[in-house]
């Protein structure tokens, strides 16, 4: 059912797009009618048909519109103006607004040509126009029409863009000859375009469209005033250059008259530069010929002067001939004198050969008395010096044999000597390793009694009595500790204390004990019966007590140590902490002085079978001194001890 434009009671549905763009066949398919033969007028070449719009009314979802197909735009027998004045009288009669703009072109490509209409169809609705634009391709392969995706994956960036700004509005036109009427695609396509239309809200209304009229007026109002005011510009330039134009001809005339008045002067310069030269070459001819007459006169002078030479050169010539001939003279004369004084000293000579020869002669003779006077010598000198070595002989054969027998003698005193060390050696190895039984027991400053085999570096123990008050003292050096493979020697002093209990101690003979005098004894000089040693009793007081009996036994358990006082009270015993040295508790204390002061910086954590360095090295030290010297008087000891003290200390 068909309607003249005037007669549109229902909201538009609006098919624009470029001649030829499919627009009429679109509105035939959408009106269910044959593409090519509906309402709509179909060209079929490149020809706009559609010269004034027209309309049908189309339900869509139970909803009534009216379709109005445009002339194409940019058609080639309407200006675009005339095409676009006539869509806007069409919108104006549109008093219920327009639903959709259906914005048609060929899906081949999306050209210049097309991107310029939809840019004038921009400018012409308005912005606002663009929600309700829906992009519609036509011409599409069979493919794209049955694929959307197909159809997608076509688009050109420009494309995208415009599908973009229309918020992704978009369907595609079915071609009947790929997808008749009642095919699923062809209603599907169309369907989609119906659901685009349907899900449009608001309307498109003339009041929109006068006010993009409005504003295209003011631009083009706007654009004249433009080309108004460049004209003008034009205007003036042409006036500032017609104006530069006269100012550069005046400046060229100027210029022309300068260039007259220039060449007049260069020509007089250069006539007069011609004169000034005409005159320069006049005064350099004459000059030339002055110089002329006085090279000729130079020459004729040169002539006279080498005249003269020659006569000179003559003269001297004849001169020098004749004192050649002089010379020669005078050389004739010297040869003669030469030839006779060479005779004379030929015969000289010849004499004085003759006097040389009986001299020479009379020289042999004396040479081979002197000869033979000298064999004579040399042969007694020969006889006495075969007697003298046969002397010298003997006489070292006999201080070979004496010394022979004094290096038998010495070295049987070295091995006597070596003999003896051994000895010493294997005597200190099996009898001074040790100072201690293990189980002989001290007194810690907590009161609490220990066996020395506890004992450890730094541990205080009770070392001597004063005033009836104990005196404890710190143990700063282990010297060895540990067991023997072999059995010690140890000796076992028995004593009884003055409360009648017995007592014991058991060290190493040449351990130092106190005598009642605080001088020290080897525990091995201790006399049964005769010798007192100081005991504490049980009132904390040291008492000379009379050593019952000294046994000999083995033991294999042994401990040396040394407390800063140098004493220990062992077994209830004061004791020295010094085992076979020098029987003096002062000196011993100076040797040790060394070791105490280097333990209180870097303390000792000697706790080995192996005895201490330092304590190895003074007992080392001692015994070969004592063994070399041959001596056992204590000053020479004590002189060694105090050298070692002061190395030790200094070094």
């Amino acid at each position: 059912m068909s309607q003249t434009i005037n007669d549109v009671s229902y909201p538009v549905i609006l098919l624009v797009g470029k001649t030829g763009a499919g627009k009429s066949t679109l509105g035939n398919m959408l009106l269910k009618q044959p593409h090519d033969d509906g309402h709509f007028q179909v060209s079929a070449d490149m020809e706009s048909v559609t010269q004034e719009c027209s309309t049908a009314i189309i339900s869509i979802d139970g909803i009534t519109y009216n379709i109005i197909d445009t002339p194409g735009i940019f058609d080639t027998q309407l200006v675009t103006d005339k095409i676009l004045e006539e869509i806007a009288k069409t919108i104006k009669k549109c008093k219920y607004g327009i639903k959709a703009i259906l914005f048609v072109f060929e899906a081949k490509r999306f050209s210049a040509e097309q991107r310029g209409v939809l840019e004038g169809i921009r400018n012409f609705f308005g912005e606002g126009a663009t929600n309700y634009i829906i992009a519609i391709f036509s011409h599409a392969t069979k493919a794209q029409i049955y694929d959307r995706d197909i159809m997608r994956k076509a688009w050109n960036k420009p494309v995208c863009s415009f599908i973009e700004d229309i918020e992704n509005r978009w369907g595609i036109s079915p071609n009947s000859d790929y997808f008749p009427p009642d095919d699923p695609t062809h209603q599907a396509r169309l369907g989609e375009i119906k659901a685009f239309i349907s899900s449009m809200r608001g309307v498109y209304t003339t009041e929109q469209l006068e006010e993009s009229l409005q504003e295209q007026e003011e631009a083009r109002r706007q654009k004249e005033e433009e080309e108004e005011r460049k004209k003008q510009e034009h205007e003036e330039k042409l006036k500032e250059i017609a104006r530069k134009e006269a100012e550069e001809a005046h400046k060229r005339k100027v210029e022309q008259i300068e260039r007259e008045r220039k060449a007049k002067q260069e020509y007089e310069e250069n006539l007069k530069r011609k004169q000034q030269q005409e005159a320069e070459e006049k005064h350099r001819q004459m000059v030339e010929k002055m110089k002329q007459e006085e090279r000729e006169r130079k020459i004729q002078e040169e002539n006279l002067r080498k005249k003269q030479q020659q006569e000179e050169e003559e003269r001297y010539r004849r001169k020098l001939e004749q004192m050649r001939q002089e010379k020669e003279r005078e050389e004739e004369l010297r040869r003669q004198r030469e030839r006779e004084w060479e005779l004379k000293r030929q015969r000289e000579k010849e004499e004085e050969l003759r006097r040389q020869r009986a001299r020479e002669e009379e020289l042999k003779k004396q040479r081979e008395r002197e000869e033979n006077l000298r064999r004579e010598r040399e042969k007694q000198e020969q006889q006495r010096l075969q007697e003298m070595y046969r002397r010298q002989r003997e006489e070292a054969e006999r201080e070979r044999v004496r010394m022979m027998e004094e290096l038998q003698r010495e070295q049987e005193r070295q091995r006597r000597l070596q003999e003896e060390r051994r000895r010493e050696e294997e005597r200190r190895h099996h009898h001074h390793d040790g100072c201690f039984s293990l189980d002989t027991k001290v007194q810690l400053s907590s009161g609490k009694f220990i066996e020395m085999a506890k004992l450890q570096v730094g541990d205080c123990i009770c070392s001597n009595v004063k005033n009836g008050e104990k005196e404890f003292s710190e143990v700063y050096l282990i010297s060895h500790l540990g067991h023997f493979d072999h059995s010690l020697s140890m000796t076992k002093i028995e004593f009884t204390r003055s409360d009648g209990q017995k007592g014991q101690i058991r060290t190493t003979p040449s351990h130092c004990i106190f005598h009642e005098d605080l001088s020290i004894l080897y525990a091995k000089d201790v006399v049964p019966g005769v010798t007192k040693i100081l005991v504490l009793n049980e009132t904390n007081e040291l008492v000379p007590v009379v050593v019952d009996n000294l046994i000999t036994e083995g033991d294999t358990g042994y401990i040396s140590f040394y407390t800063r006082a140098g004493t220990v009270i062992a077994n209830n015993v004061l004791c020295s902490c010094y085992d076979d040295c020098p029987q003096s508790q002062t000196l011993m204390d100076l040797v040790f002085a060394p070791i105490r002061l280097w333990t209180k910086v870097f303390p000792s954590n000697h706790r080995q079978k192996d005895l201490h360095p330092y304590v190895k090295i003074l007992e080392i030290a001692y015994h070969d001194w004592r063994n070399a010297s041959k001596i056992s008087n204590y000053p020479i000891v004590i002189l060694f001890i105090i050298i070692i003290i002061l190395f030790f200390t200094f070094f």
